[in-house]
């Protein structure tokens, strides 16, 4: 955090924190100008960018978990802080003379903290997981190793600029889930159309079961989790259509690339 934070007036510090998180009404937009004009060396965006940062780390996006050691070492540096800042605080009320640095209003500290510990999480990420692809394949290897029920099997292209995929697909019958890899799969824009699996399972539907639907960037490798809206008994084939965005109920094809089920 900038240290020109440190001199700035409790009530400029407020507004950012309020439009970093709630937004502001007219009023106080004005009131939040007038004061960064007085104070130029004060980073308006900062707090914005903190934000930014917390409601990426706490999506509901997969990431893999921290190591024991790293998440130990997280947990007790955040209680020390916590205690920290209690102890500052508890300094500060009993103090007659209001000490140089005291802590800030409750609220901005308290969000200030908050953000410490998000940057640790997601700094950590961001050295040993430094793109989305690693993180899922560390999820499909560990998903081999562990499930003793997979089953696979080998995607191949069946229409005209789909002939150069390749790739493998792995479902776990117990886990009700698994992994799909391909190489050479065209990327999609997600505005336009996206892709979505079918699995076929004639044991349980005549219709094919929608996996999910998904994304591929220009990466020549992609990874995704597969997405299974129904129970799969005893999957047999494995299809991918590419729909509009969200998907449909009912595809009408033409099937892009398909893999037969090898237990």
């Amino acid at each position: 955090m900038n240290d020109a934070f440190t001199h700035a007036p409790e009530r400029l510090l407020d507004l950012l924190a309020d439009r970093a998180t709630e937004g502001l009404d007219q009023p106080e937009a004005s009131e939040l100008g007038a004061l960064l004009l007085d104070h130029p060396h004060i980073d308006q965006d900062e707090l914005d960018w903190v934000a930014a940062t917390l409601d990426v780390a706490l999506t509901s996006q997969h990431v893999e978990p921290l190591p024991e050691r790293f998440r130990d070492r997280v947990l007790l540096g955040a209680d020390a802080f916590f205690n920290d800042a209690r102890t500052n605080s508890a300094k500060y009320h009993g103090d007659i003379e209001k000490p140089r640095h005291a802590p800030r209003g409750s609220r901005f500290a308290w969000y200030l903290a908050a953000a410490s510990i998000v940057f640790a999480l997601v700094g950590w990420w961001q050295v040993l997981l430094p793109a989305g692809s690693e993180s899922q394949s560390a999820a499909f290897a560990k998903f081999l190793r562990e499930a003793d029920d997979v089953i696979q099997g080998s995607w191949k292209g069946e229409v005209a600029g789909y002939e150069n995929v390749t790739g493998k697909f792995a479902w776990s019958g117990a886990r009700q889930g698994g992994f799909m890899r391909f190489e050479n799969l065209p990327p999609n824009d997600p505005k336009v159309a996206q892709y979505q699996l079918w699995i076929v399972d004639p044991d349980r539907d005549k219709h094919p079961i929608d996996g999910g639907v998904f994304n591929v960037g220009s990466d020549a490798e992609a990874i995704i989790a597969i997405d299974a809206k129904l129970q799969v008994d005893r999957p047999s084939v494995f299809a991918v259509t590419l729909e509009k965005p969200g998907g449909v109920v009912v595809s009408d094809g033409p099937l892009l690339v398909v893999g037969t089920a090898a237990g």
